[in-house]
């Protein structure tokens, strides 16, 4: 009995736990690591709203996401005049972080706007999770909390399927098919 009272903390030690400070990012989907139950829609009524569900998620704060390895993008997005540095963690490195699948992933915006991309999309650039532009951090009606964004080359003209993976004011990811 000693033996298993004292296994029980050591376990619980080794779960990520909840955000301290308010949630930025929410993932669900094929994840292995988790600090958050289901959906609560009365709780989490934005994601409700966005028809978001899932049984265990990952709830990032800003300091959790600033832990990781960072990036840093100079781009200039149709939304701004002139280039600017962007800075937040590499996508990859948030997955590796939650122990993820390399499947498809949808990334959702505030005012309920999707892009997408794929495993190859990932590994093929450096993308990051902009948590700042200029030293300044994204907030909400300014393109935040969060903007998926990487370096393209100079003569690179978007589509409208490339247009998508630029997604600004990203609070939820899901990773793998809904």
């Amino acid at each position: 009995l000693c033996l298993l009272c004292a296994a029980v903390p050591a376990l619980a030690a080794d779960e990520p736990a909840p955000p301290r400070d308010m949630t930025v990012l929410t993932v669900g989907g094929m994840i292995g690591k988790t600090n958050r139950g289901p959906l609560d829609a009365k709780r989490d009524s934005l994601l409700a709203l966005q028809k978001i569900d899932f049984k265990d998620a990952f709830a990032f704060d800003r300091a959790t996401l600033l832990s990781l390895p960072q990036g840093t993008v100079t781009a200039q997005p149709r939304e701004f005049d002139k280039p600017a540095t962007f800075c937040g963690p590499l996508l990859r490195e948030v997955f590796g972080y939650l122990e993820a699948a390399q499947v498809k992933t949808t990334f959702v915006a505030v005012n309920g706007y999707t892009g997408w991309l794929t495993p190859d999309d990932i590994d093929s650039s450096d993308w990051i999770l902009a948590l700042e532009v200029n030293g300044v951090p994204l907030g909400i009606g300014q393109q935040g909390p969060l903007w998926l964004i990487n370096t393209r080359a100079a003569d690179f003209k978007p589509t409208d399927t490339h247009e998508a993976h630029w997604v600004w004011a990203v609070f939820y990811m899901h990773v793998g098919d809904d």
